[in-house]
């Protein structure tokens, strides 16, 4: 199936074919995992044995697209130019070393970084624009505006406030303030359909980059060799608009691939893509553990030196280690009592704030206490420090409705840091969690409170 996949993309290349207005234009790795996808459908039913289960089942039932997000980061994603759109998958979704990156955008290694950061900006505007297109409401507008000119700096009092009694700003506020996770969660399931950030990822990491070209391309690539003189004609002949946009002249990208002393470097990066691919339908099903729900974010680990607002009151210092109450806390927005004494309900636009949470070291979980709606599709995030940073630690309840005790795994964090809790609902206008406690462990969480 890899040799299929990238022999027909190589041939499309090769033959002049453009890419632009296509799906993915001008980058070639996701493009790769979608024909991979699309060529495993294809085959399912000849071949299910060798497909994993999940992926099986989720052919049987249509192969449904996921919706359980809003789609409007991969919507402004898709309004970006090519380039654009490659430098954020390999850099933000891929996590490519900037070599790498300067490889396949054919960018110089020393430009890479402004051209990321610009390309962030980019996504920034984009998602931005789809929010203010359906706008009605002047306060809105006036916010969203003011909040756009400077998205690294925290709101103002007056901008706060809107946020805090309209959910619709928060969640865009909380797409564009942590834009690097967003994309990591959403891009590859909203685009590929299959696999979620945490999936890919781990199908990625687990395949070795191939020292050499695999004999399958090096086949292809000398059997282009013979085809070339009748091709390049072909190439040179295409309108310019159908050039893939990261390349510098006409025809650049089908010439470069079919010389073999560069063929390295034109398919080594995404030559991990069809792996990748290959991989996560062979063993999603030890990856995906579970039902789909949105991955645990917990790859930032805030400074220790961050401190609680000077206006905010000392509170006392509660211990991850021993549970932290959910009416343990500091200042709240939105929440409600719960059910049982010492909780609280959360919605969309709610936040719980705890000012001096102690953190050990060793601890390397994060763990909650919670029910969520029946039929799932909530979750709550636990954020250190800035509510601008990735979490810490995403937290999905259960399907079921019922209160369980979820624990993610997080990156270590030390010393004592303001915690702040939201929470992310099917629907933006109805509470959706029970929160009873969170904490951290080192293994396996506590007993049950």
């Amino acid at each position: 199936m890899t040799s299929q996949v990238f022999a027909q993309l190589l041939q499309r290349m090769v033959s002049g074919e453009g890419f632009v207005g296509q799906r993915h234009p001008g980058c070639l790795r996701p493009q790769l995992l979608g024909n991979v996808r699309t060529a495993a459908i294809t085959s399912w039913h000849r071949e299910r044995e060798a497909l994993s289960p999940d992926f099986r089942a989720w052919v049987a039932a249509g192969g449904r697209w996921p919706w359980g997000e809003d789609g409007q980061l991969a919507l402004a994603f898709q309004r970006l130019p090519a380039t654009t759109q490659c430098l954020l998958w390999h850099s933000v979704v891929d996590r490519d070393d900037p070599a790498s990156t300067a490889r396949i955008t054919g960018l110089a290694l020393h430009a890479v970084p402004a051209a990321c950061e610009q390309a962030r900006s980019a996504l920034r505007q984009a998602r931005t624009d789809l929010y203010l297109e359906r706008l009605e409401r002047q306060d809105c507008r006036e916010v969203i505006k003011r909040l756009s000119q400077r998205p690294e700096a925290p709101p103002t009092e007056e901008a706060a406030e809107h946020l805090r009694i309209c959910p619709a700003c928060m969640g865009l506020y909380k797409d564009v303030s942590r834009l690097d996770g967003q994309l990591e969660m959403q891009l590859p399931v909203r685009l590929l359909g299959w696999w979620t950030g945490q999936d890919y990822l781990r199908a990625k990491a687990a395949i070795p980059v191939p020292l050499d070209d695999p004999p399958f391309l090096t086949r292809l690539l000398e059997r282009s060799r013979v085809e070339t003189p009748a091709q390049r004609s072909r190439v040179r002949r295409a309108p310019a608009a159908t050039a893939p946009r990261h390349r510098g002249r006409r025809g650049a990208a089908s010439q470069r691939i079919v010389r073999g002393s560069r063929a390295a470097v034109a398919v080594i990066g995404f030559l991990t893509g069809v792996g990748v691919g290959m991989a996560a339908l062979a063993a999603c099903d030890q990856q995906r553990g579970g039902q789909g729900h949105p991955p645990s974010a917990s790859r930032s680990s805030p400074a220790p030196d961050d401190q609680p607002s000077p206006e905010a009151p000392t509170a006392p210092t509660l211990r991850a280690t021993d549970r932290v109450p959910a009416d343990a806390y500091t200042s709240q927005q939105g929440t409600t009592a719960g059910s049982a004494p010492g909780t609280r309900v959360l919605g969309s636009s709610a936040l719980l704030h705890y000012d001096r949470v102690e953190f050990a070291i060793g601890d390397t979980l994060a763990h909650a206490r919670l029910a969520g709606p029946p039929g799932g599709g909530a979750w709550i995030e636990l954020v250190l420090d800035s509510p601008a940073r990735l979490p810490l630690a995403r937290i999905t309840p259960t399907a079921d409705g019922s209160v369980h005790d979820i624990s993610v795994p997080i990156i270590p964090v030390d010393g004592a840091h303001r915690v702040h809790v939201t929470a992310h609902c099917p629907t933006t206008t109805e509470p959706c969690i029970e929160l009873r406690a969170f904490g951290t462990a080192s293994s396996m969480p506590p007993a049950p409170l």
